[in-house]
């Protein structure tokens, strides 16, 4: 319990995260300046609201799906299984710190900035899971040892070699099938450019909205003139003499109505281009559409209306569109690991497997999947069961492996062969035998 004592702590502490930017540890995962001048980090890609925005659209549906532990019945379909350790945990409470919401978000969060998230899963002494525990991406990495796969992660400055099958990894896009690529690091000059139109606007405003520009005299600047505007020994403090003449006293938002003093007939030239010559709204909003098409997340689910459409009858199809695409190969991506390494042995031959309960999310296009059923049972194409099946129902019942045809929805062994046609009424009466004659 040692090791687990101090992975709590290292989920918990303060100590573990990478708060420095310029830390040796952020530029290893790929962070360093951009060519836009700026430092661009997994850490620090947050600050970026339309990141945090993307993180945030997609960690969401993954945090709050519900998940159960469901075991394959022999004749079809499937039961919940309230018998496991970890039943009632997994999607309650993994481990005794953190509800199964905060812990999916996290590792969910962790895949979408580092391209890797990892979950450490607790056993009993039976090999049974009966605790997940998240993992730093950063101090966490797999290892290939001939036939072998482990993991490394460093807790409270110590490392521990963990088991493949003990550790769940939520990964991105991967070069090797290994290490999953960070989304931060591919994408690092667009964010760069973000965060430069950022750092630009802000700086924009504490100017006092005015764009660069030099001083113009109309003769030679005089030595106390040179020093009113930069302060004694060009240090840019006020000089006690003249204070309000220094010029960068009077930058800033708090002094951008205040009187500006030039002396000795200077005029103020600027020289740069202004920002709206320069296309910097445009160019921010380019950049929102740029990450948003990194994320594959639509615009309208961030806020931005810019070229797309408006919420409206299109929109559901929008919404299913972004959980099929963005949404469900993150769902996969945790069945799959969770149904692999989750389960003993034993219990994966008994049919043990996760599922997350995505239809809240589909529930508007219940119409269009009801008339797809119901186009394929009339024409035998589906049975009652697999209908069932398909939308994670109990089946009906031998009864419910019949396929019907649409001619009253009769089965399809009396549409190919029909029964005989009963005999006409008439017939019967000829047929019938006379009754008895009772005599005396």
């Amino acid at each position: 319990m040692g090791y687990f004592s101090d992975l709590k702590a290292a989920v918990f502490g303060q100590s573990q995260a990478p708060s420095d930017p310029n830390h040796w540890i952020i530029r290893s995962l790929g962070g360093g300046k951009t060519s836009a001048g700026v430092m661009v980090a997994e850490n620090t890609a947050m600050q970026l609201p339309v990141v945090y925005a993307c993180v945030n659209r997609i960690s969401n549906p993954i945090a709050r799906f519900p998940v159960k532990i469901f075991r394959s019945r022999a004749g079809g379909g499937a039961e919940e299984v309230t018998d496991h350790p970890l039943s009632q945990r997994l999607g309650l409470r993994p481990n005794e710190f953190m509800s199964s919401r905060t812990l999916r978000k996290t590792v969910q969060g962790h895949a979408l900035l580092w391209g890797n998230g990892y979950v450490e899963i607790e056993r009993n002494e039976k090999g049974q899971a009966i605790g997940l525990w998240p993992l730093l991406p950063w101090a966490t990495s797999p290892h290939r040892d001939g036939d072998s796969l482990f993991y490394r992660t460093t807790i409270g400055g110590t490392q521990y070699k963990i088991d493949q099958l003990d550790v769940l990894h939520i990964m991105d896009i991967s070069q090797d099938g290994y290490v999953g690529l960070s989304p931060i690091a591919m994408a690092r000059e667009a964010l760069g450019l973000t965060k430069a139109l950022e750092t630009f606007g802000g700086k924009f405003f504490a100017n006092d909205a005015k764009s660069g520009g030099f001083l113009l005299h109309p003769g030679k600047l005089s030595a106390a003139a040179h020093q009113n505007l930069r302060g004694p020994n060009g240090e840019k403090r006020a000089d006690p003499a003249n204070p309000a003449s220094r010029l960068d006293a009077q930058s800033g938002l708090d002094n951008a109505h205040r009187v500006k003093v030039l002396e000795e007939g200077m005029k103020y030239v600027p020289t740069t281009i202004p920002p709206e010559d320069a296309q910097f709204l445009g160019t921010r909003l380019a950049q929102i559409a740029e990450i948003a098409r990194m994320y594959d997340v639509p615009l309208i689910l961030l806020q931005s209306h810019d070229g797309v459409p408006s919420w409206g009858a299109g929109i559901e199809q929008l919404m299913i569109g972004f959980v099929r695409q963005t949404i469900e190969p993150w769902v996969a991506a945790w069945e799959q690991e969770l149904n692999w390494k989750l389960f003993t042995e034993e219990e994966r031959d008994h049919g043990y497997y996760v599922k997350f309960n995505m239809n809240a999310l589909l529930r508007g296009d219940m119409e269009a999947r009801a008339a797809f059923y119901k186009s394929l049972f009339e024409v035998a194409g589906l049975s009652p069961n697999q209908i069932c099946a398909l939308e994670d129902m109990d089946p009906i019942g031998p009864a419910g492996d019949t396929r019907f045809v649409s001619a009253n929805l009769q089965s399809l062994e009396n549409a190919i062969n029909p029964p005989e046609p009963p005999a006409p009424p008439a017939a019967r009466a000829a047929k019938a035998p006379e009754p008895e004659q009772v005599t005396e």
